[in-house]
């Protein structure tokens, strides 16, 4: 495991559920090494997309011990800046992965993610999938 910050996106946390894998202990490396983090986006579309109450009860409680990195008014200001930057350039992620992007850029994370946007922004380390971590 690389010594560094992890922000798993929720499709991430998706995959693994769909491949029959509890995220909570694929994480717990991470966890246990104070390496992951979570933001309100993230927590919000993981949950959204549990059928089963029980389960949903465990993810939620999983994130609740998840260092979670603040969305306050400053990182929207800075969300809504990277999204005009990057439109400039053509690209228009949508808006929660922008605000993902910039949640890792504050703590400094390497965001973990199948998904392509997270390409475009400048500055961020993203990882396909957590093979390349664990």
């Amino acid at each position: 495991m690389k010594d560094a910050n992890y922000l798993v996106d929720s499709a991430a946390y998706i995959d693994l559920m769909r491949a029959g894998q509890d995220p909570r202990q694929v994480l717990a490396p991470l966890l246990r090494a104070g390496r992951l983090y979570h933001c309100g986006v993230v927590r919000a579309e993981v949950l959204r997309g549990i059928k089963v109450e029980i389960r949903y009860g465990q993810m939620e409680q999983f994130f609740d011990i998840v260092p979670e990195i603040p969305t306050d008014a400053r990182l929207w200001r800075e969300v809504s800046r990277l999204g005009w930057e990057l439109g400039r350039k053509g690209k228009w992620p949508p808006v929660s992965d922008l605000a993902i992007a910039v949640a890792a850029l504050r703590a400094r994370a390497i965001v973990i993610s199948p998904d392509v946007h997270f390409r475009d922004v400048s500055g961020l380390e993203v990882y396909r999938t957590l093979d390349e971590v664990l």
